[in-house]
């Protein structure tokens, strides 16, 4: 055969044909649809996966911070020279205390939210609700403070200093805050009721406070993949009802005074 009539490699490769790249493409689609499914997948997982754990470190923190501070209630070392009881009454600020409490609140401060304020003495060995040591190792000092709901939905602490005040905020994102105090009215000990609102001298009878705390997650931080209807009820009879996306954690704790007064 001559060389002219000699047929070239190349002319035996066919490229592919229309129909070969149509399916090739959607077989590419389609593989990249269940890739991108899983991404999505994935990150909404993550999403409220970061929420909820942020949720929780709220909990964690309100919590701790709360029952610091109650459980601290009534904690004394002695009277100064000047001073004729360590928890004398006050007057001017609500909620006040009648002389000897050393708890005390009010209901519905905020919308349904309650107001809970302690007190204790100490010599620098305990800290207050803003992490600050109360006294020092060589004088007494008296804290009083208070844990109520701002108009932001956040649960802040105010410290009275003097005729001043300190705020710091403890956690956002607060639904309800609700307060009940365990009283010791008989001569047996411990509590035999709780109420809601303290009247007259009640405050000098708390041996125990109840909170619950309800949170919820960040608004620009959804947890759930759809709204969903969602109820709590508390131990005043009060309920809160929502439908959203929102992760939610209700602290409900029951916290002794260990210091009461004799």
């Amino acid at each position: 055969m001559s060389a002219a009539g000699a047929r070239s490699p190349r002319s035996h490769q066919n490229g592919f044909t229309l129909v070969e790249l149509m399916i090739a493409l959607v077989i590419g689609l389609l593989l990249l649809a269940g890739v991108l499914q899983i991404l999505l997948s994935n990150r909404a997982s993550f999403d409220a996966q970061r929420a909820t754990a942020h949720l929780q470190e709220n909990a964690r923190l309100a919590e701790f911070v709360l029952g610091h501070a109650v459980a601290h209630a009534g904690y004394r070392t002695a009277l100064d020279a000047a001073q004729t009881t360590i928890f004398p009454q006050t007057t001017g600020t609500a909620p006040e205390y009648p002389e000897g409490a050393y708890v005390t609140g009010a209901t519905n401060t905020d919308g349904p939210n309650d107001t809970l304020r302690v007190r204790f003495q100490a010599r620098g060995d305990v800290r207050d609700c803003l992490g600050g040591s109360v006294g020092t190792a060589q004088s007494n000092q008296t804290t009083d403070f208070q844990f109520y709901v701002n108009n932001n939905d956040t649960l802040e602490c105010t410290k009275f200093v003097g005729t001043g005040t300190t705020t710091e905020p403890i956690v956002e994102n607060v639904d309800r805050f609700k307060v009940r105090y365990g009283l010791n009215t008989d001569s047996t000990t411990g509590v035999d009721r709780y109420v809601t609102t303290l009247t007259g001298t009640q405050a000098t009878e708390v041996r125990s406070v109840r909170i619950q705390l309800l949170l919820h997650s960040a608004d620009n931080d959804p947890a759930l993949s759809k709204a969903v209807d969602q109820q709590y009820s508390f131990s005043d009879g009060s309920s809160f009802e929502t439908t959203d996306r929102r992760a939610r954690i209700l602290v409900d704790r029951t916290i002794a005074i260990r210091n009461p007064s004799p």
